[in-house]
């Protein structure tokens, strides 16, 4: 409902103030009234009106006096005034006019000018409001970090302001006629995950953060989006307005911490074990200088050289940015070396494994240090979700074309609901406390994957295998030196 429009009347006479009223209140104004200068001078400062209708003749403070003050007053100097008069000359016009009145009505009124003039005046003023407002919207937006969109109905994009069109690479001339998801397509934005965008562009229903990930390339950094669908503040607008924030580098910490869980988790556990065996060279029946002794020692000296080993390791790679960007190329013909070092780490059972014979003498456009946290991760998630902590994996690497490839894990676990597999790629998600009733673990393993393999311009996807206990999970990763597709296939 549109607010009334307030009119403030001044005037020393309670005769004047009445026939004002009587003409004005039929039209639905906010009437307020002041009885001389100083009056209105405080009642304009709280009410803000939107028209002051001004009897010139008063005493103390004279109308002209009070206009002058008006134009003075930062806050008031824009509100429009019209002055009452009963004289028609031009010198009083011409000194209304230098006081700053925007318009005269002489008495006595003429109904139908009286409306006339102050209709005019209140819409000219409501004109002039939204567009010193949409002038202030304007400057606020471009000057900001976020990016903002304005979607038709259609989908198109109508508005872009600078940060959207730097993020999305938008030409102001090609805005119009731009369809945001093709658009996006184009520039090989992915959407991210891809539960969160199936209503798109209705908002997103739950508590599953949309996401756009252009991945990393020669030339552009990784850019991670959160989009947003915030209510539209236009009247009469039925679109979408969206709001991009640049997330890449909380993302970035959060992959980091991760990455240093993962990596002091799987790689420390088994040599700290291996130095439990200097606490039986500390029992006071055992002879050192038996076989016993010396083969505890060299497995306690063995393990100490993998402990130093995997501390190094952690402290190389412990900005994870690393993972996407030192050392990404990783060779296909050592895939079944690290199937299988992953597997005895794990103590699983023997894996399955096929691999198409082209694949061999191919890379990969991915870190050798992030696809074994990738492995492990899922590894570990098809252990810790068997019945019996004893899974059966079979792992499958085949060309789905030119540009990429596909590693299929899958395990004979247990079957998921459709609410967990959309929930699983949710940050801090722990599956397990309905699986078990137990909580292990930060809930942070498939998000990660998520965003390494996203970040790598690739595609992951998780679900139940067909007619047999267990899932599986799908990873599209390019070959190395491939550069992004306009139209990278992805999984769905």
């Amino acid at each position: 409902m549109q607010k009334k429009s307030c009119l403030l009347i001044v005037d020393d006479e309670d005769c004047g103030r009445s026939i004002l009223e009587i003409l004005l209140q039929p039209e639905n104004y906010q009437l307020e009234f002041a009885i001389n200068g100083e009056d209105a001078l405080q009642k304009a400062d709280e009410l803000l009106p939107d028209l002051i209708l001004l009897d010139i003749i008063m005493p103390r403070m004279d109308g002209f006096e009070v206009c002058k003050r008006l134009r003075e007053h930062p806050k008031l100097a824009e509100v429009p005034v019209i002055m009452l008069t009963a004289i028609s000359d031009r010198a009083t016009r011409l000194k209304g006019i230098n006081a700053g009145a925007d318009d005269f009505i002489t008495k006595p009124f003429d109904k139908l000018e009286l409306l006339a003039r102050v209709n005019t005046i209140i819409r000219l003023n409501r004109y002039r409001r939204l567009s010193t407002e949409r002038m202030r919207f304007d400057w606020v937006v471009e000057q900001s970090d976020d990016g903002y969109l304005l979607l038709s109905d259609g989908n198109f994009i109508k508005y872009a302001n600078s940060a959207a069109r730097l993020y999305l690479g938008l030409l102001t001339e090609n805005i119009a006629s731009t369809k945001f998801t093709e658009y996006l397509e184009i520039q090989n934005f992915k959407q991210e995950p891809t539960v969160a965008w199936e209503n798109w562009p209705k908002s997103n229903v739950g508590d599953i953060p949309r996401y756009l990930v252009r991945p990393e390339t020669q030339n552009s950094q990784l850019l991670w989006l959160q989009v947003y669908i915030l209510e539209s503040p236009f009247d009469n607008f039925s679109g979408q307005l969206v709001r991009l924030s640049d997330v890449s580098e909380q993302m970035n910490l959060q992959q980091q911490m991760w990455t240093f869980q993962s990596l002091v988790s799987h790689k420390l556990r088994a040599p700290l074990n291996g130095l439990i065996s200097l606490q039986l060279l500390d029992q006071k029946n055992i002879d050192l200088s038996s076989q016993k002794a010396h083969s505890l020692l060299n497995i306690a000296k063995d393990s100490a050289k993998r402990l130093q080993e995997q501390i190094l390791d952690i402290l190389r790679y412990l900005d994870s940015s690393q993972l996407l960007k030192n050392d990404n190329t990783f060779q296909l013909s050592e895939l079944p070396i690290l199937l299988n070092k992953i597997q005895a780490d794990l103590k699983l059972n023997p894996l399955s494994i096929h691999m198409d014979n082209d694949l061999v003498s191919k890379s990969i456009s991915f870190s050798s240090q992030g696809l074994e946290l990738i492995l492990h991760e899922s590894f570990t998630n098809s252990k810790k979700f068997h019945p019996n902590q004893s899974p059966t994996l079979e792992i499958s690497v085949t060309t789905l074309d030119n540009k990429t490839i596909l590693i299929s894990i899958s395990d004979d676990g247990k079957y998921m609901s459709n609410q967990e597999l959309n929930k699983v790629w949710t940050p801090y998600y722990q599956s397990e406390k309905y699986f078990t009733g137990e909580v292990k673990g930060m809930g942070l393993g498939l998000s990660m994957i998520a965003k390494l393999v996203s970040g790598s311009g690739g595609s992951y996807r998780l679900f139940n295998r067909d007619n047999t206990p267990g899932v599986t999970l799908e990873l599209l990763l390019p070959f190395e030196n491939c550069e992004f597709p306009q139209n990278t296939p992805t999984i769905t």
